[in-house]
């Protein structure tokens, strides 16, 4: 009874830990991190995809994982490592149903992986022989020296009246003096006119001091002199005008005293004192 009793405890502690042996943590740990991997993957997060799928497969090594690490690496532009792992894929499950489509991406991820390699540049060629640098150029020395550039005062020419201010017109001056003339020039025309203008005003007071009678001759000359007489004024004062300043134009643009010089002479009784201006 006893022995029953034992057999029987015994068969019960058996079934009891037959689902405890068939647990298996690692393939727990993958599918939690396959289900992470699968919510990071939907929203775009390759990245953190690609982490918890390769987590996954290090836990629990299944060809199914192969693919989904391959999918991550495709989008993520790592066009070699995603060959690499669906080819690891197709070597793990040889007849898997969508063995067509892997290798489609297959081919798509060569064509990008070789437009990459295409486009990337080309390191330059180191060469051996490098070229020698260029002797240096000799240092000047004290006899290869340039002469020394002349003073100032040795540039200038001996002859110091041959670039005197004296000797230039300056373009004031000259207006000046230009303006002068036609000033004179109007004043004569104005005396002139004024003298014509005199004439007839002397031969119409003679008709009239001696009651003569009034003709057309005599209308004539009365406007011609009141005419010139007019003129004459406006010439006297156009003249006057321009010859004043013609005159202080020419005084502007004639040269200023440079130096002057003060020399005392000795006289009987005194002495004098003489100023030298030069221009």
């Amino acid at each position: 009874m006893k022995l029953r009793l034992a057999a029987l405890l015994v068969g019960l502690s058996c079934v009891t830990a037959l689902p405890a042996a068939a647990a298996n943590p690692a393939l727990d740990d993958a599918r939690k991190f396959t289900a992470q991997a699968s919510v990071e993957y939907d929203v775009g997060h390759f990245d953190q995809a690609l982490d918890l799928y390769t987590k996954a497969y290090e836990r629990y090594p299944k060809p199914a994982l192969l693919f989904d690490i391959g999918q991550c690496h495709r989008l993520l532009g790592h066009f070699e490592r995603a060959i690499f792992f669906y080819q690891g894929y197709l070597r793990g499950k040889p007849e898997a149903a969508n063995r067509a489509l892997v290798e489609q991406f297959i081919l798509d991820s060569q064509k990008q992986l070789d437009a990459q390699r295409a486009a990337a540049p080309v390191p330059p060629v180191a060469s051996d022989s490098t070229p020698a640098p260029a002797p240096a150029a000799p240092a000047p020395t004290d006899a290869a020296a340039p002469p020394p550039a002349p003073s100032p005062s040795a540039a200038q020419p001996a002859d110091s009246t041959a670039q005197s201010p004296s000797t230039s017109w300056p373009v004031l001056r000259i207006a000046g003096v230009a303006t002068a003339g036609v000033g004179v020039v109007l004043l004569g025309v104005a005396i002139g006119e004024g003298l014509q203008a005199s004439s007839l005003s002397n031969q119409v007071s003679q008709i009239s001091s001696q009651h003569g009678t009034w003709s057309p001759q005599a209308q004539s000359d009365y406007d011609s002199g009141k005419s010139a007489a007019t003129t004459a004024n406006v010439l006297y004062v156009t003249g006057a005008l321009a010859l004043a300043g013609g005159a202080v134009m020419t005084w502007l643009g004639w040269p200023k005293a440079t130096s002057t010089t003060a020399a005392v002479a000795p006289l009987p009784g005194g002495a004098s004192m003489a100023l030298i201006t030069r221009f």
